[in-house]
C-alpha cells in the first residue's frame, strides 16, 4: 500500500468528522492501483485505496484518518464499506468481460474479527464472485496480539478461495513466526528498499533475499514504490516478478482502470503507458540498461 507520496491537503481533522465519513454515505472514495507483471508489463491485479473526499479541505490521505479510525474501533466498519465497493468493481468489470484480482486491505484486529470475514465471504457468495477475485492484504500498523485467532481467520479466506497478502514486507511488525503461522500467497516488499536500492547495495541485498525467501515458500513477490520503469531490470534481477507504484500506474477510478485492461485485453501495448515515460518503459524492458548489475555504489551504505 503506497500512501506516504500523494500530497495531503491538511494535516488536522477531527475524530467526529472522520466517524461521520467511516457511518455516512459521502465522502470516502475508493481508487484503485494497478499491480503490473514486470516480465510482461501486464496488469495482473489492483489494490483498493481509501481517500476522503473531505467538503472544506479535498483529498484526505488514509495517513491522517486511519489512525484514528483504528483508535476509535471503526476499523471493522471501514473494511465492510471498501469490501462494498470492491464487489461493485469486479462486478462491473464482469459485465465488461474483464477479471482481474482486487485487494483490500485491513489490520489484523479487522481481520481476527470474524463477522469482519463473515461479512466479505457472505457479499462475494451473493453476488456469485469467484472468492479468488478478492484478495485480502495484512496490514502491518499495528503488532499482531492474537496469533492463533488472525490464523483462522485467514485459513477461512484462504479455505473459501480468497488470497491473503502480505504488505509491507521488511519493515512492519512481521516476524518468522508470524510467515511460518499463516497462510500467504503475496507478500509485498516495502518501497524503503525499492527506491534505496540503486544507492545502497545493503538495500538491494536485503531486497533480494528477501524475494528468494518468498519465491522458495512459493510466495508471489510484489515491489511496492516502483517509481522509475529504469529500476525495473533491478527489480527483475532480484526475483521481483511484480511491482506497483507511480511508474506503473497511480491509483486511479475504476473508469481509468477498465481503460487500460481493454487496451490490454485488446491486444494493445502492455503498459499502455503515457508517452512522457512509455519510451523509458520500452528501453527497461528490452534490457537496454543491464539486469545482472543494478546501479548502486560498490561500497555498501547503511540506509
Amino acid at each position: 500500500m503506497t500512501l506516504n507520496h500523494e500530497a495531503s491537503t491538511s494535516s488536522v481533522v477531527s475524530d467526529e468528522e472522520v466517524a461521520a465519513m467511516v457511518t455516512g454515505k459521502d465522502g470516502l472514495r475508493v481508487l484503485l492501483q494497478p499491480q503490473v507483471d514486470l516480465m510482461t508489463g501486464r496488469i495482473v491485479s489492483a489494490e483498493a485505496l481509501a481517500r476522503w473526499q473531505h467538503p472544506r479541505l479535498g483529498i484526505v490521505m488514509p495517513a491522517e484518518f486511519i489512525p484514528a479510525i483504528n483508535r476509535m474501533g471503526l476499523d471493522k466498519l471501514l473494511f465492510e464499506r471498501v469490501s462494498l465497493h470492491v464487489i461493485d468493481v469486479l462486478l462491473t468489470m464482469r459485465r465488461a468481460g474483464i477479471a482481474v484480482p482486487v485487494a483490500i486491505n485491513a489490520p489484523a484486529t479487522t481481520l481476527s474479527d470474524e463477522r469482519a470475514v463473515d461479512f466479505l465471504l457472505d457479499r462475494i457468495y451473493k453476488a456469485e464472485l469467484p472468492a479468488s477475485l478478492v484478495r485480502v492484504e495484512l496490514t502491518e500498523d499495528q503488532p499482531i496480539r492474537e496469533l492463533d485467532v488472525l490464523r483462522a481467520s485467514l485459513m477461512k479466506l484462504e479455505d473459501a478461495g480468497c488470497e491473503v497478502s502480505l504488505d509491507d514486507f521488511g519493515t512492519g511488525h512481521a516476524s518468522l513466526k508470524l510467515l511460518s503461522a499463516i497462510p500467504l500467497s503475496e507478500v509485498k516488499i516495502d518501497q524503503y528498499f525499492v527506491t534505496r536500492m540503486r544507492r545502497s547495495a545493503v538495500a538491494f541485498e536485503v531486497l533480494r533475499t528477501a524475494a528468494e525467501l518468498a519465491t522458495r515458500l512459493g510466495w508471489r513477490v510484489v515491489a511496492e514504490g516502483v517509481e522509475n520503469v529504469a529500476d525495473i531490470p533491478a527489480l527483475r534481477a532480484a526475483g521481483c516478478r511484480y511491482g506497483q507504484g507511480f511508474a506503473l500506474g497511480r491509483p486511479m477510478p475504476l473508469e481509468a482502470l477498465m481503460v487500460r485492461l481493454r487496451t490490454q485485453r485488446d491486444g494493445g501495448e502492455p503498459l499502455a503507458a503515457p508517452a512522457s515515460y512509455a519510451s523509458s518503459w520500452i528501453e527497461a524492458f528490452d534490457g537496454a540498461v543491464t539486469e545482472a548489475e543494478p546501479a548502486f555504489p560498490v561500497r555498501a551504505t547503511a540506509q
